[in-house]
């Protein structure tokens, strides 16, 4: 079995299994060929993520590893530190390093010509969610055969716990841009995580003095119009909602199919059968999808809709729910 150090605090990367000893190297971490084995997480344009687990304590997270080049690097951690959500994930602590873990050394290194000897990395410790992504669980209801009042229920319930995290990233002046199935996770409990917030930035404070930020910054296909341009505000991320929550309501069976659909979809082209099967979700998608950014509902808007249209699509469950939140507050005041 193959452990990954890091001492700072003191992690150990796990490959299978557990670890059941400790490194004794000192604050620096210490890295290794026997290591290149280990399997990440995952990888992006900005670094990697590995399981680990915290030796002192026996408990697992996740580290984000990144290669800090400008302080656009730091953005990430900052806005973390001040994010504490049910829908996003948890942020624990970070600490720099002029060593970073390696899986792939031929796509991940540099050559002493390329870049200084000395480099610096960023570490990030966060909440371990689960393996399977939003982008799995939309893969794996397209793999049904119809389209199921389930499904439509499912997927409501998660369009809440989306809006609700970007409602508050939103109140924190933020913005992620880059929002999509594959960056939304899922807790242990199945609760929705929004994840990734290596581009996220600060929102306008000004409306009428609007910021210039870099264009095409993102994944282009759930990119707003404005993003192609150097003028948009949190606005983008309410665009990239509407088309996730397309995605997850209807059932696209091939990936050339996802992509024509998308592109009418953008343009509130949806197909014939959708306004027939989800009246009330035609409609806000609609709203969500406008081509001009400030005819978009805000985020804390498009809450208050989807629990409406909760309450109609099952309005016994709605009562219950109310009435657990009624017996707790009342609790809390005894």
């Amino acid at each position: 079995m193959h452990i990954l150090y890091l001492l700072y605090p003191q992690v150990a990367v796990e490959n299978e299994g557990r670890a059941d000893s400790v490194s004794s190297t000192p604050t620096k971490s210490r890295f290794t060929s026997k290591f290149d084995s280990i399997k990440s997480l995952g990888k992006g344009a900005f670094g990697r993520v590995y399981k680990v687990r915290e030796i002192l304590r026996n408990k697992k997270y996740a580290v984000k590893i990144v290669r800090v080049k400008n302080k656009k690097a730091l953005r990430e951690v900052r806005a973390l530190s001040d994010l504490r959500h049910h829908s996003i994930v948890g942020y624990y602590t970070c600490w720099m390093e002029d060593t970073g873990y390696m899986q792939n050394s031929s796509a991940d290194s540099c050559s002493s010509q390329e870049s200084p000897p000395i480099l610096e990395f960023l570490y990030i410790q966060m909440e371990l969610c689960g393996s399977k992504t939003l982008k799995h669980w939309i893969k794996q209801r397209n793999a049904k055969t119809l389209q199921d009042s389930q499904r439509r229920q499912e997927s409501l319930t998660i369009a809440q716990q989306i809006v609700s995290g970007v409602e508050y990233i939103h109140s924190k002046v933020l913005i992620h841009r880059d929002l999509k199935p594959a960056n939304i996770m899922f807790g242990p409990d199945g609760a929705v995580k929004i994840g990734d917030f290596g581009l996220v930035t600060a929102d306008d404070v000004d409306d009428e003095n609007p910021m210039e930020r870099t264009n095409e910054t993102g994944t282009f296909f759930y990119m707003a119009p404005e993003q192609l341009e150097t003028i948009y505000d949190r606005k983008v991320d309410i665009f990239a909602f509407g088309l996730i929550y397309f995605e997850l309501l209807w059932k696209l069976s091939t990936g050339h199919e996802r992509a024509e659909v998308f592109k009418d979809a953008r343009n509130q082209k949806f197909p014939k059968e959708l306004p027939l099967t989800f009246t009330q979700e035609e409609q806000l998608m609609r709203s969500m999808l406008c081509k001009e950014p400030k005819q978009r509902p805000e985020a804390s808007a498009l809450k208050v809709e989807l629990e409406k249209l909760a309450h109609t699509l099952n309005p016994l469950k709605t009562k219950h729910q109310q009435n657990v939140t009624s017996d707790s507050h009342t609790s809390r005041r005894l």
